[in-house]
């Protein structure tokens, strides 16, 4: 563990008060107001960082730890996706080269992000966007190390990126898996927010599971501390439970707006409130009907 002389604070500006080296040159960080868990990555010529936090300035305080800690320039950075804890500080890294999923722009632009940028204080003229967006698949060679950006699929948002660290066997999966706990009830547990599409993210939790298969493997979430392959494989389970009771409440007849207070759910309901209708939606949309009733064969 090093100390890389800030002081923690709860205002956005602050940057990390303790870095952790989780991996041969891995550290992970903290940023608040939201607790959000930032990465970086030293190779030979430089640094990435994953994640920005919550406005320019805490970049620019996140930019000015990392290299204070590891005496290394910043060449690059990577946001996992686009809520305002991860991508509102691109602005403070305008000459290196950022890196995240080609929906970002789209998501940075929203009605959203420009309001939750006002209750933040940023200016919306502040929000940046990659500057290397892919639809796939990139890397970042920094100098006798590469790192690879994947977009696996949707799930916390359309556009999840994970990073990927192989001589280190560290991968940053962003909010697709959370380990921090729940403020309901101290639980573990990832946030369906109303951009989450809860359907498809348990396929995509399948592929981040295939990177992180063998047992020596750190998966470092968005928030909380690093997973085991166990706590993915209960936390995949627990997303897929979702969409099924999703699926389950539909075919029921039950309307979007009393599913999340009739549904069963893995999480606290608070977790879910805001993907359930929308995925509802979808569903309905897509065709998916209440099942006929059942007659008694035999009668009574």
């Amino acid at each position: 563990m090093a100390n890389n002389g800030d002081v923690p604070g709860d205002g956005s500006a602050a940057g990390p008060g303790t870095w952790v080296e989780v991996a041969d040159r891995v550290w992970t960080g903290v940023l608040e107001p939201d607790a959000v868990t930032i990465g970086l990555v030293a190779g030979g010529d430089g640094l990435l960082v994953v994640d920005t936090g919550s406005t320019p300035a805490q970049g620019a305080a996140l930019r000015a730890s990392a290299e204070r800690l590891t005496g290394l320039p910043v060449r690059a950075v990577v946001v996992t996706h686009a809520h305002s804890d991860h991508a509102f500080g691109l602005a403070a890294f305008d000459d290196v080269d950022t890196f995240g999923h080609e929906g970002l722009a789209d998501e940075l632009a929203s009605a959203p992000a420009r309001a939750r940028a006002a209750e933040l204080g940023v200016d919306p003229g502040d929000l940046r966007t990659p500057s290397r967006p892919f639809a796939l698949a990139a890397g970042v060679d920094l100098g006798a190390r590469w790192v690879e950006l994947a977009h696996l699929g949707v799930g916390h948002t359309r556009s999840d990126v994970v990073v990927v660290v192989p001589d280190a066997r560290v991968v940053f999966v962003g909010d697709l898996a959370e380990s921090a706990p729940s403020p309901v009830d101290g639980s573990p547990a990832p946030w369906f927010g109303p951009d989450s599409v809860p359907e498809e993210w348990a396929a995509t939790l399948d592929a981040v599971l295939g990177l992180v298969a063998r047992g020596d493997v750190r998966a470092v979430p968005g928030h909380g501390p690093v997973m085991t392959v166990q706590d993915l494989m209960l936390q995949r389970g627990q997303v897929a439970a979702v969409a099924g009771e999703v699926e389950r409440l539909v075919r029921a007849g039950v309307p979007a707006e009393r599913a999340v207070a009739e549904g069963r759910w893995p999480f606290p309901a608070e977790h879910v409130a805001e993907g359930v209708p929308v995925a509802h939606a979808r569903l309905v949309a897509a065709g998916v009907r209440p099942d006929p009733p059942q007659l008694p064969l035999l009668g009574r």
